[in-house]
């Protein structure tokens, strides 16, 4: 459409300048002394445009020529900065396929031709993630040392670069250092405060982790599972620094009911206790899990029926009689019938002990139950049953041993 328009137009115009010269037999009188030339007005129009079109076109040329040097030198700056943006797409795809290498050598291709300060901050953070999962440690820092000169506002990237690095590296206190730096152009950055928990985790500081975690949480920066896991690793590191009975009771009053029933931290509570010899608390935390009905945990029996032998007679005979309670949420918990056992045994319920061991027995004939109901029956005088639970006790080794 636009090239008939084009057509018609410039025979409308061909048209019009034909009436034009019609219409106008005028003509011009050049003097040049001692010459003197008349001509037609038309052709004097038509010499002028033809003449003004000439001379528009030898500048034209003559400015080309004059500036083909640094057309060249475009054309070829063009070209390496087209390959260099390209290494650095290349650079980026071969990180993430976990190509490190290869990445760290297609980013520093891209260094050298490129000028815009974002692109070669990207070439040099890859190329330095890439040399340190490599495992070149040298060209890592190299790599890094060039990202202090990039701009201020290209900084931010390059300590957190940093700081993940350290703490892959285990240097707490350098990984550390490059958050605050992080933080000072970033306050509110949650990534930094996410490496932060990490940092304070390692460095064994559970009063830190504890905050950073319920700071995380409240800005939905933190799944309710992570945060549950590290208030557990705090809380893990909090119980190996008590030295007490009654430090370890603070200090459970201390901590959320939801957090203070888990049954790993129960169990590494009451291994604590154990360590340091109270064995009637840590008797009262498995009762209290095991009237728990959330806790259907074996492990919590199995610990009770290791403490009989330590517990106090006043703590033995308060857990015989709380017993019938956990036996009709846990009926079949063998372990529990073995600790229930144990405890009769030691208290000497002979009558007791032997419901309770061949109970434990008939559910899941362990070595253990029938090692118990041995020592009963040679505690009672009753030495041939004793002999048979022997027996059955050296079969059940022979096999696990076999």
């Amino acid at each position: 459409m636009k090239f008939a328009l084009w057509i018609t137009g410039l025979f409308a115009l061909a048209v019009l300048v034909g009436l034009a010269a019609t219409l106008n037999t005028g003509y011009a009188i050049l003097f040049l002394p001692p010459y003197r030339m008349e001509v037609s007005f038309n052709l004097l129009i038509v010499s002028v445009v033809v003449l003004i079109f000439v001379v528009h076109l030898v500048l034209r040329m003559v400015a080309v020529a004059a500036n083909l040097p640094a057309e060249v030198r475009r054309f070829q700056r063009q070209k390496k900065l087209k390959a260099s943006r390209h290494a650095l797409r290349e650079a980026g795809i071969s990180y993430f396929e976990g190509r490190f290498q290869k990445a760290e050598r297609e980013a520093s291709k891209s260094l050298d031709d490129e000028y815009s300060p974002e692109n070669k901050a990207l070439a040099l953070l890859i190329a330095a993630r890439s040399a340190g999962a490599a495992g070149d440690l040298d060209k890592r820092d190299g790599y890094l040392a060039q990202l202090d000169a990039m701009p201020p506002r290209l900084q931010l990237a390059r300590h957190m670069l940093d700081a993940e690095l350290k703490l892959e590296a285990k240097d707490p206190l350098g990984a550390l250092a490059a958050i605050e730096r992080a933080r000072a152009l970033s306050p509110n950055l949650t990534n930094a405060l996410r490496l932060e928990l990490k940092v304070r985790l390692l460095q064994k500081q559970p009063e830190a982790v504890l905050a950073l975690t319920e700071k995380l949480l409240k800005a939905d920066a933190l799944e309710p599972e992570q945060a549950r896991r590290y208030r557990l690793a705090a809380y893990q590191q909090q119980l190996v620094t008590l030295l007490g009975g009654q430090e370890i009771r603070d200090w459970l009053r201390r901590i959320p009911e939801a957090e203070r029933s888990n049954p790993q931290l129960m169990d590494q509570v009451v291994a604590r206790l154990i360590v340091l010899q109270d064995y009637d608390y840590a008797a009262t935390l498995l009762a209290g899990a095991l009237a728990n009905d959330d806790h259907d945990t074996p492990e919590l029996s199995r610990e009770l029926g290791k403490l009989a032998e330590h517990l106090s007679e006043d703590k033995r005979l308060e857990l015989l009689k709380t017993a019938e309670n956990w036996l009709k949420k846990r009926p079949r918990d063998h372990w529990l019938l073995m600790a229930l056992g144990r405890l009769a045994l030691c208290q000497q319920l002979w009558g007791k002990a032997q419901s309770y061991l061949e109970a434990s027995a008939s559910i899941s004939p362990t070595l253990c139950a029938h090692a118990e109901l041995a020592r009963l029956f040679e505690a009672t005088g009753k030495e041939e049953l004793a002999a048979q639970h022997y027996n059955k006790s050296l079969e059940l080794a022979l096999k696990q041993g076999c």
